[in-house]
């Protein structure tokens, strides 16, 4: 071996695989300048909704009547929400490329004022591995369309993850539509959580425990419309022992809405009753304004029909 000269680094030894995964390189942050800390009642507060329930009970519709609303839709559902007059509009999202192009517009043209809503949050975790397993299988067509590999698993569940937090963090309002999974706990009983598909249910656990309000939305039992005797559907807000998953950090909803049929502004009044909360909390919320025109098709040209009164009292089954 020849001498080392004087004066010379020392050669760097080159890690094997193994010794990467086993001993990895350490990883320092880069020093940031953030500055002071900001007063929590100087900077105006987006909330973030997790909608989720049995299909075909109302979800897309109860969501169509937010103000200024764009939908990021997978679901044909959004004909319901047209249907029940939403002036809300939307973004056709058959594939995941199209899905990230619409969160792109909305980043630049949206604000506080705005609600964005994903329909559904399921369908676009399936878009998004379809879309993967694609890109994939253009580089090697030995791999499969539809199976993917152990290594593609972290992959994807980062993925999904980073890009729920994306919508978490960004400056407008959002609402993730998704439906409803079961899963049988330990004590061999049922719980309602949102379909979000993921090992030992760790994604759901990811994504619910990141939003702000939690809602289980299905027609009840309990209760009828005592004028019409039509169903009436509830939004539970706080958690019972089957809808573990439901919640509401600003105590804005109650235990529960009620919602009558016929009754297209809930979700309006819903977001009225979480600024409001805010505004008692110290967080300043912008008055919601007329929206502008925007790019995404309308779901429906026209004005908005008439619905039955919010506040009427319902008949106990």
């Amino acid at each position: 071996m020849p001498p080392t000269r004087r004066g010379a680094r020392p050669a760097r030894t080159r890690q094997t695989a193994r010794q990467s995964k086993e001993n990895p390189a350490e990883i320092i942050e880069a020093e940031i300048d953030i500055g002071n800390p900001e007063d929590l009642s100087s900077s105006e507060e987006c909330w973030n909704m997790l909608l989720y329930g049995p299909s075909g009970h109302g979800k897309t519709v109860l969501a169509g009547g937010a103000p200024r609303a764009v939908f990021i839709s997978t679901e044909k559902g959004a004909v319901s929400a047209r249907r029940a007059g939403s002036d809300a509009r939307r973004f056709r999202t058959p594939t995941w490329e199209r899905v990230v192009a619409a969160k792109r517009w909305c980043d630049a043209h949206l604000g506080p004022d705005d609600v964005v809503i994903l329909d559904s949050l399921t369908k676009m975790q399936v878009l998004m591995i379809r879309w993967i397993l694609r890109s994939i299988h253009d580089i090697n067509e030995n791999r499969d369309l539809d199976i993917p590999a152990i290594q593609d698993h972290q992959k994807w569940q980062n993925y999904f993850k980073r890009f729920v937090d994306d919508f978490i963090d960004a400056p407008y309002n959002v609402i993730f539509i998704c439906g409803e999974a079961l899963r049988t706990n330990s004590d061999g009983e049922d719980e309602a959580l949102p379909a979000i598909t993921g090992k030992n249910w760790e994604i759901c656990d990811y994504v619910r425990s990141q939003t702000d309000i939690n809602l289980y939305y299905a027609i009840t039992t309990k209760a009828v419309d005592e004028e019409t005797g039509l169903p009436v559907r509830r939004a539970l807000a706080q958690p019972t022992p089957k809808y573990i998953a439901c919640k509401d950090r600003y105590s804005a909803l109650g235990r529960y809405q009620d919602v009558y049929d016929g009754d297209f502004s809930a979700m309006a009044e819903f977001i009225a009753m979480i600024n409001q909360a805010l505004l008692e909390q110290g967080m300043p919320v912008r008055q919601v304004e007329q929206p502008e025109e925007i790019e995404p098709e309308p779901l429906m040209a026209g004005a908005r029909p008439t619905r039955a009164p919010r506040g009427a009292k319902a008949k106990a089954s």
